[in-house]
């Protein structure tokens, strides 16, 4: 994303069109970072971040892909 401070979304999370615009702030202080609007349902949506995902194992696996449990240290 060069150049844009925001997540552009490709489509409408409601009914799926592509037709998407930014949105102003709803309290008008001028554009509202992650604000859209869908033309074609006339509904308003929001994008913001609200965690990082952190990978972790399937079931049952200890040791990376492999499931052969924990690595054994040298010497012990």
């Amino acid at each position: 994303m060069a150049g844009s401070d925001r997540a552009v979304p490709f489509y409408c999370p409601y009914c799926g069109e592509e037709d998407i615009v930014p949105e102003p702030a709803p309290d008008g202080s001028g554009s509202g970072h992650g604000h859209w609007s869908c033309r074609s349902c006339r509904r308003a949506f929001r994008l913001r971040l609200t965690a990082l995902a952190v990978a972790l194992p399937a079931a049952g696996q200890t040791n990376g892909e492999t499931g052969e449990g924990p690595e054994r240290v040298p010497g012990t």
